[in-house]
């Protein structure tokens, strides 16, 4: 009988250490999900509000979505998807979430765009960050789009940090919105989505937001705004 109750005081120790924990876990999630969203709206974290989407639990994965505080109908929206075991963000987007499917075609297969999209080479001073398992940079300071000749997104950065991706636009607003697949990059392959934002002028970029792999099999991601200058 004393061995037993040892047993159960360590069990009920273990719980409340690993309680505490998952749930710092989720919250570092939810925090990471607002500020990403708020570098990739030009606003602070506060003016984020996120809920969390009908949560099916056979899934490894779950959904956030955020939108700006505002009354605009145009105000941005997107989610994130969140692994329910290491509760960090395997996807983030800039588009509205809807159950049962992705608003704005995002998926793997999807064909390449046939409708009419900005055909544009244009760059912007801005502020960002970029990271996979062996490149990084926090500090962004130019943004390039070019769907005009080899569709591409370029990031540059203070000491000589410079990265290009290549793809094809999946997705238009046929105004200043486009979705790229990803498809390659100067640095070896990778695979992932590129949301990019123009200005109504179509002559400056936005903000862009991007996310996948790299080669090496790492996670990427980058947040580059012009209205964080």
């Amino acid at each position: 009988m004393k061995q037993l109750r040892v047993v159960q005081g360590f069990l009920l120790a273990a719980f409340f250490l690993i309680l505490p924990w998952g749930a710092a876990a989720q919250d570092r999630a939810w925090n990471d999900c607002a500020r990403r969203a708020a570098v990739s709206s030009g606003v602070s974290e506060s003016a984020i509000q996120i809920r969390a989407e009908d949560d099916d639990r056979r899934s490894d994965t779950y959904i956030l979505s955020w939108e700006v505080r505002s009354d605009d109908p145009r105000r941005q929206r997107g989610y994130c998807e969140l692994s329910r075991n290491g509760k960090r963000i395997v996807r983030f987007e800039t588009t509205p979430y809807r159950n049962g499917g992705r608003e704005g075609g995002v998926r793997d297969n999807t064909p390449p765009f046939t409708g009419s999209y900005a055909q544009v080479r244009v760059d912007t001073d801005g502020k960002g960050y970029f990271s996979s398992r062996r490149l990084r940079s926090d500090r962004l300071e130019r943004g390039y789009v070019d769907t005009r000749d080899q569709t591409s997104v370029t990031l540059r950065g203070r000491n000589g940090f410079h990265i290009t991706f290549y793809g094809e636009v999946i997705d238009s607003d046929g105004r200043s919105e486009l979705t790229l697949r990803i498809t390659s990059s100067d640095r070896g392959d990778a695979r992932g989505r590129a949301s990019i934002r123009l200005n109504p002028d179509r002559n400056e970029v936005e903000w862009i937001s991007l996310n996948g792999r790299m080669a090496d099999g790492g996670e990427m991601k980058a947040e580059f705004n012009r209205n964080q200058h």
